[in-house]
């Protein structure tokens, strides 16, 4: 009779335990599923960014050749990480505003005017897709970090994931204009 007491306990905490890996194991797989399509709409941002600034060179070349951005050319042949990749575009993007707000001597024409007006949108697409990656790495990590869900973590072999930390910068420099 104890013997099938023991063993219907035994097999109700292996139950328990299997239910508890299977729901951390499924919250693992949503989490890394909206990170990777956060990550896939960040990369295809990030090169519309790049070829928009790219165009906005040429137009402050054609107008003040020593404004130009130097070094822009070469990030399209680097290899990057899209962290990588949107830190180097930031740094050309606040270039541009610089030589957009600060530089009388450059005015633009209609066209151009939309071109730098699509990218203030970009960046606020970039923004906002930066911004959700964070959420769902925010709620990744905290099952990496809270019992029993880091458990699962350690035997599947998860590590912990990065932010986009300058989020509040872009955005102050967004609304500056």
């Amino acid at each position: 009779m104890w013997i099938y007491i023991s063993l219907a306990v035994l097999i109700t905490l292996i139950s328990i335990v299997i239910a508890i890996c299977v729901i951390y194991f499924n919250k693992f797989q949503i989490a890394i599923i909206k990170i990777s399509e956060a990550e896939e709409n960040i990369s295809l941002l990030l090169e519309k960014k790049l070829e928009l600034i790219l165009r906005i060179n040429k137009f402050i070349e054609s107008k003040k050749k020593e404004c130009r951005l130097v070094g822009i050319e070469s990030v399209e042949k680097e290899d990057f990480s899209n962290f990588e990749f949107n830190k180097e575009l930031n740094k050309y993007n606040k270039k541009i505003i610089e030589i957009t707000n600060y530089n009388k001597e450059i005015s633009f024409n209609k066209k151009e005017q939309e071109v730098l007006k699509e990218l203030n949108q970009l960046n606020i697409h970039c923004l906002a897709a930066q911004k959700y990656y964070n959420d769902n790495v925010v709620k990744y990590n905290e099952l990496m970090k809270c019992f029993p869900s880091n458990l699962v973590g350690k035997l599947l072999k998860y590590d912990i994931k990065e932010f986009y930390s300058n989020e509040k910068e872009e955005i102050f420099e967004i609304l500056k204009k």
